[in-house]
């Protein structure tokens, strides 16, 4: 099995941030800010609450302003392969919560 280190440290953040939500611990995402160099770039959080499974597609990251750096989903979000491609062509920061 390989993996990438992108890939492994999407894996180690959601397991860390499951383990503090199980501990109580309350992480305030709302107050991050980034200094992505450019006040153009945007982070967007993608709401998939009416999902049983949420999936992130390629639809919707295609349908993202070009000025979209940065997504939000839920933890435990599928990424379809296309998906993953995009983002990674983009170089999409995808922060799963």
């Amino acid at each position: 099995m390989k993996i990438s280190i992108e890939e492994l440290i999407e894996i180690i953040v959601s397991e860390v941030i499951k383990e503090l939500g199980k501990q109580g611990v309350e992480i305030d995402f709302g107050s991050q800010k980034r200094d992505t160099g450019s006040s153009k770039e945007q982070v967007k959080e993608i709401d998939m609450s009416e999902y049983k499974t949420p999936i992130l597609t390629e639809n919707q990251l295609l349908a993202l302003g070009e000025d979209i750096k940065e997504i939000i989903i839920p933890g435990k979000t599928i990424i379809t392969p296309v998906a993953h491609e995009i983002a990674k062509k983009r170089k999409l920061i995808i922060n799963k919560v």
